[in-house]
């Protein structure tokens, strides 16, 4: 697979994550985005940059649902 498909699908699934990841944010969803993603193997840069927010914001919220 050359470089430029490989940004491609890179590019399409994140924008699949990001599509599922609407139906966490309803009020009542038990797992919160930050959690599924670390979990699905981002870091919390990354997802910072895809929920568009801070990345202590992220890792703040990643360390309440340890504790939890």
């Amino acid at each position: 697979m050359d470089e430029k498909t490989l940004k491609e699908l890179v590019k399409a699934t994140k924008a699949v994550v990001l599509m599922q990841l609407q139906t966490l944010t309803e009020p009542g969803k038990r797992d919160k985005a930050e959690s599924v993603l670390a979990r699905a193997g981002f870091g919390t840069k990354e997802i910072a940059a895809m929920l568009n927010k801070n990345r202590s914001a992220v890792a703040k919220a990643l360390q309440r649902g340890k504790a939890a």
